[in-house]
């Protein structure tokens, strides 16, 4: 059995408390993301033999981008009710990142969505929502990105970061 994989930007601990708290106080019918799981998805990589880890690795930590600040600022949901949270305006270090990630990854077989690349964070799904209902600012400094196993541990659906680069530097902690 494969690891099912994604990469993603982990949003800073306090920010997504603050968000997973507004998004509480809608009282919307559906099922909310835990806030230690907000993230925005930069790739999802679905099951992965787990000795493909070290070649994620690898293209991940030639990845050159900067870091950068993110404005959360456009509440969008989706015709089958995802309701997320992403930039007005996507900061172009952000789709550097995303596509230096996505080059590498083609160039080495991983099979990708075809979809433009719609930067998000999910904070429901099978959500109604009401109309007109708008979006606080939230605004992060971004400073790094990580690779991620998707485990369903009886509870739900847990993220937990597999490895992490930093942005700005070619160095892995």
């Amino acid at each position: 059995m494969g690891l099912r994989l994604f990469f993603g930007i982990p949003l800073p601990h306090r920010q997504a408390e603050i968000i997973a708290a507004w998004r509480d106080s809608l009282t919307l019918r559906g099922r909310p993301v835990a806030a230690s799981n907000l993230h925005l998805t930069l790739a999802f990589l679905g099951d992965q033999p787990a000795d493909r880890l070290a070649e994620l690795s690898e293209i991940a930590s030639r990845i050159e981008a900067s870091q950068f600040s993110l404005t959360l600022d456009r509440l969008t949901i989706s015709h089958h009710g995802l309701l997320a949270l992403g930039p007005a305006s996507p900061p172009s270090a952000l789709l550097d990142l995303e596509s230096q990630l996505r080059e590498g990854l083609l160039a080495c077989g991983y099979p990708l969505d075809t979809r433009e690349f719609w930067p998000h964070v999910t904070l429901a799904r099978r959500c109604l929502i009401r109309p007109g209902l708008s979006a606080p600012s939230y605004a992060c400094q971004i400073e790094r990105f990580a690779l991620y196993q998707s485990i369903n541990d009886g509870r739900g659906m847990a993220y937990i970061p597999l490895l992490h680069w930093l942005l700005g530097r070619r160095e892995e902690d």
